[in-house]
């Protein structure tokens, strides 16, 4: 099948051509004719989205995909459910062109390739404890002989206290550059068995980070380890948040049974990437008896699986001093996301018979 592009990105073009696909990019509205089944894909920028019914009409024959530009939170949802009445596959806004070549993938119902071994951790609110989550799993994942790698992907808070001489921001000329290398992996933090890379200090940067640059950084730090554990945060409007979100094997949603309100939009933000509850794992951190909702039943209105729950130690805002029936149960995660990963392999369950 050919691939009639507007108003896309020579770079982003160019991806799709070395995944195998065959693009033939126009400076105006290819004739209806000369397309027929094939596939066009426009973008927000080339097509306003006032024009979409009348080019469905137009093109009636053709698999449209439509890549919609306007950057923000809000504002896409009535976009995407226009596209989907009109038979039009939707991309929403900072997708990067991995993202756009598994949605051809998907189009096309082809096999993709694997994705990388990126353990994605996203909070439903600042300060409920994505960052020391990600430590935690991070820390068993490496005592369970993984080599692991932690990257502070806050592009709002660094997730360190002290300032230090490798971060996000540090390395952020040698993101823009395309230029890591190995050293710069082998000069990060060491904590607890694993290498850390505090995220970015620089906070009136955040919004300046690019999705190419976050994609490039994963795509790097997965050469040198088994598992990747990315701390994506908890604001959704950052690059990196997006990025993980497109990027990540398995995505952990740090929550709380009081973030019930912030649940909801978080979640019809992933669905407009594709992303369904299946699609995550809940981790319900600092949870009391006392809570009016409880973990269960919080992921069972959503649809969720709920991984695993952490209870509240006062005293103990970061490091809850885990016990031993609470350390087996995490090291089981562990050891079930290892076997997800293809990392490990699967332990034989004893039946009635074992």
């Amino acid at each position: 099948m050919k691939i009639f592009s507007l108003g896309v990105d020579q770079l982003t073009v160019n991806e799709i051509k070395l995944a195998g696909y065959t693009v033939i990019p126009h400076s105006s509205l290819p004739d209806p004719v000369h397309t027929g089944p094939d596939m066009l894909m426009f973008t927000s920028e080339a097509v306003p989205v006032s024009a979409l019914g009348e080019l469905r009409i137009n093109y009636p024959q053709a698999t449209i995909l439509y890549l919609y530009l306007q950057k923000g939170v809000r504002g896409y949802q009535s976009v995407h459910l226009l596209c989907e009445s009109l038979g039009i596959f939707f991309v929403p806004p900072r997708s990067t062109s991995g993202a756009i070549i598994e949605k051809l993938r998907f189009i096309l119902a082809e096999d993709g390739e694997e994705r990388p071994n990126v353990i994605g951790f996203f909070g439903s609110g600042p300060g409920v404890g994505c960052t020391s989550t990600a430590r935690l799993f991070a820390k068993r994942l490496a005592a369970a002989g993984q080599k692991v790698i932690l990257l502070g992907l806050d592009l709002y808070d660094p997730g360190y206290d002290r300032k230090t001489a490798v971060s996000l921001d540090r390395l952020r000329p040698r993101l823009t550059g395309k230029m890591l290398q190995a050293i710069d992996f082998e000069n990060l933090v060491k904590l607890d068995g694993y290498p850390y890379l505090p995220g970015n200090y620089d906070y009136l940067a955040a919004q300046d980070y690019r999705e190419e640059e976050i994609e490039y950084l994963l795509a790097e730090a997965g050469k040198y380890a088994d598992v990747l554990v990315a701390d994506c945060g908890s604001i959704p409007e950052s690059a990196a948040w997006y990025v993980g979100m497109q990027c990540s094997a398995l995505r952990m949603l740090v929550t709380h049974p009081r973030h019930e309100q912030r649940l909801q939009p978080l979640m019809e933000l992933a669905g407009h990437m594709d992303l369904h509850p299946q699609d995550f794992q809940w981790i319900i951190n600092r949870s009391t008896a006392e809570e009016l909702l409880s973990p269960k039943n919080l992921v069972q209105r959503f649809g969720c699986e709920l991984l695993l729950e952490l209870p509240y130690y006062p005293g103990y805002p970061e490091n809850p001093p885990l016990g031993k029936r609470e350390l087996q149960q995490l090291d089981d995660k562990i050891h079930a996301l290892l076997v997800t990963l293809g990392l490990t392999p699967e332990l034989r369950k004893k039946g009635v018979f074992g």
